[in-house]
């Protein structure tokens, strides 16, 4: 839910509970007010009646003849029953046509020595018809509020928060390998000056440390390679010297394996971090089938040394949005994995399919859980010749291109599925 969102559901809350409260308390003082209206006209009505029971000559019909009224001798009580008996009911009102309700006030009372029994009525409707008002008054007066809210946020949403949202959007799409500056927000609100101001900083400094320790990574991946290659060099012609013993022999041929180990580990860790950066941004519709040819083709030496058979079979025609380069390193790594890994006179099944690619290959089962299989340095104890990056390299691309990549293994085949 967004920030204005909930500061209006916030302030309406606020508004209801005050008009809630604010009507509570007026209801009560209106009906309080009401109800001493209606003592007030009872006492009244008592008082005149008392004075005209007290004329000798009392004329019980003309006072019963108003309907608001009614005036009864009971001789037969000695004493009064009923004082001041008030009770809502319902009558007849003639001049309204109808039943309405009315507040009846039923007492005795001795005058000149004879008990009356006296009964007075009060029309409730325009009070009850106030106190509707009223409420009905407080409920319109929350919709309008309510209308009013509903307004301002919106216009707060469309004009007064847009260069917020403006904002936003710059952070969702910035990309520190587009190089591309950050568009000045024109805003008058502060909040939205030191928000602003702060995101410039905070990408500038992240624009350059990034550029040092690319700089840093390029520099160390591309500087190491020639101390490596003069010392394979000398090496190898160390290796050529009759003069060396055997022992000697192994040492210099363990420097060569060693060195050749850290200059495939320097180019592979450089290839990682230039994916990791997002360097590689040509992305082209691509035919898998016709890449997957020549490529086999290539490891069909490799293959034949091996003994391992390699069958590739295309259904459908198979298209893939990639960077050419990545896909092909991608590709290279799943089958010189189905290679190395695989037992003398093994098999490699390659299936493609319209948005499918599955490579299976026989060999010995993992020793490690297979959830490990991406993981970096992540290599069976029978292959200690692999660095153990090929596969990172592989859910690296993947993930930047938003490929599935997954593993499974059925013995005696492990299988690899991308879906693209």
């Amino acid at each position: 839910m967004r920030l204005i969102t909930k500061t209006t559901l916030l302030y309406l809350l606020i508004t209801a509970l005050v008009i809630a409260s604010s009507g509570l308390v007026l209801y009560n003082i209106t009906n309080n007010f009401i109800e001493k209206r209606i003592r007030d006209y009872f006492l009244h009505k008592e008082e005149r009646l008392t004075g005209y029971l007290s004329d000798p000559n009392v004329n019980l019909e003309g006072i019963n003849s108003y309907k608001s009224q009614r005036v009864i001798l009971r001789p037969d009580l000695k004493i009064t029953q009923l004082t001041n008996y008030d009770r809502d009911t319902i009558l007849f009102n003639e001049m309204e046509g109808e039943r309405q309700p009315f507040r009846a006030r039923t007492l005795d009372k001795v005058v000149n020595g004879k008990m009356y029994r006296i009964s007075m009525y009060m029309a409730l409707k325009e009070s009850q018809l106030l106190l509707g008002g009223i409420i009905t008054s407080l409920f319109y007066v929350f919709l309008v509020l309510l209308a009013l809210m509903l307004l301002l946020n919106y216009l707060a949403s469309r004009y007064l928060w847009q260069p917020f949202n403006y904002t936003l959007e710059q952070i969702k799409h910035y990309s520190l390998n587009r190089g591309t500056s950050l568009a000045e927000v024109r805003t008058t609100t502060k909040e939205f000056k030191e928000l602003n101001n702060l995101f410039a900083q905070m990408t500038s400094r992240i624009e350059q440390d990034f550029r040092n320790m690319k700089e840093f990574t390029e520099n160390i991946s591309h500087e190491i390679q020639t101390p490596l290659a003069i010392i394979k060099a000398k090496v190898e012609m160390l290796q050529k010297s009759e003069k060396l013993t055997s022992e000697q022999a192994k040492t210099a041929g363990a420097i060569y394996r060693a060195t050749s180990h850290l200059s495939k580990l320097s180019r592979t860790l450089g290839l990682i971090s230039k994916i990791e950066n997002q360097e590689f941004t040509k992305h082209e519709r691509l035919d898998l089938c016709s890449f997957l040819e020549p490529l086999l083709f290539n490891f069909k030496e490799l293959a034949e040394l091996k003994q391992v058979k390699v069958n590739f079979k295309a259904t459908e025609e198979a298209y893939i949005t990639i960077d050419p380069y990545l896909l092909d390193v991608l590709l290279s790594n799943l089958v010189k994995n189905a290679l190395s890994h695989n037992y003398e006179k093994g098999e490699i099944t390659i299936c493609l399919q319209q948005q499918q690619l599955t490579i299976c290959n026989t060999g010995a089962p993992l020793d490690f859980p297979e959830c490990e299989i991406f993981d970096r340095f992540r290599r069976n104890g029978q292959n200690s010749s692999s660095l153990g990056l090929g596969l990172a390299i592989v859910q690296k691309i993947c993930t930047l291109n938003n490929l599935d990549i997954s593993y499974r293994y059925q013995e005696p085949l492990h299988c690899f599925i991308l879906k693209f």
